[in-house]
């Protein structure tokens, strides 16, 4: 490896996670504000979200200019085809964060209706699934990763559960709380979606550290290699 090609690799790498912290920062305080109605820091995390998209292009610019110059091979080539695809997730989790900050603002002008029950609880595991696939790139830890695929079950069933909860409350509610209620509902699917996009990051970085494409197989064979032996 040349030392140019070694000094661009490290700049990519702290690019990279300084769009993760970004990125983690942005959801968290999202989800603090849909809580508490907070409708000043929700507009400065709709603010933020254009920062996040300035960084996000321009590592992909970055990464693809590595690409052209060193034309690297083997477990380089599979960071940044990694980095590229990670960085494209973290800036769709950001978004995911601006409508979420969005939705609280929307919420405290319409009638207050209570938070959806369980959906504090699973805001906190799509948290920690984003946590861990943050931690598994940075450690290039494969174990932490394999943490997240485990988690996106539970949070499909929570989301599943909210969700039709949240209809019945629609359908047998007074009129004047659909509209909040139907926020909720948008809600918790971005909360999924979250969940989507910290799984496709986790299935990166076990590419990027195992050069083997996850996506698609067995969960099963996922979680315990040595099965698929």
């Amino acid at each position: 490896m040349t030392k140019h090609l070694l000094r661009d690799l490290d700049q990519l790498s702290s690019d990279l996670l300084r769009l993760t912290y970004a990125v983690e920062d942005a959801l968290t305080q999202a989800l603090n504000c849909l809580m508490a109605r907070d409708v000043e820091g929700a507009r400065a995390v709709v603010r933020g979200d254009v920062q996040i998209d300035e960084m996000e292009v321009q590592l992909e610019e970055d990464a693809l200019k590595v690409l052209a110059l060193h034309q690297p091979v083997a477990g380089d080539l599979r960071f940044i085809v990694a980095a590229i695809k990670i960085n494209n997730d973290l800036e769709r989790i950001a978004d995911h964060a601006a409508k979420l900050a969005k939705r609280a603002i929307e919420l405290a002008d319409l009638t207050p209706v209570q938070p959806p029950a369980r959906f504090e609880e699973m805001a906190d595991k799509v948290r920690a699934m984003v946590r861990a696939a943050i931690q598994a790139l940075i450690k290039r830890d494969p174990d932490k990763a394999r943490v997240v695929l485990l988690h996106d079950d539970e949070v499909d069933a929570l989301h599943l559960e909210l969700v039709t909860r949240l209809r019945k409350n629609i359908l047998s509610g007074e009129p004047e709380s659909v509209d909040p209620l139907l926020r909720w509902v948008t809600s918790v699917r971005g909360l999924e979606r979250v969940a989507d996009l910290a799984t496709n990051i986790a299935e990166d970085v076990l590419y990027m550290i195992e050069g083997e494409i996850v996506r698609h197989r067995d969960l099963d064979l996922v979680l315990d290699p040595e099965r698929s032996a």
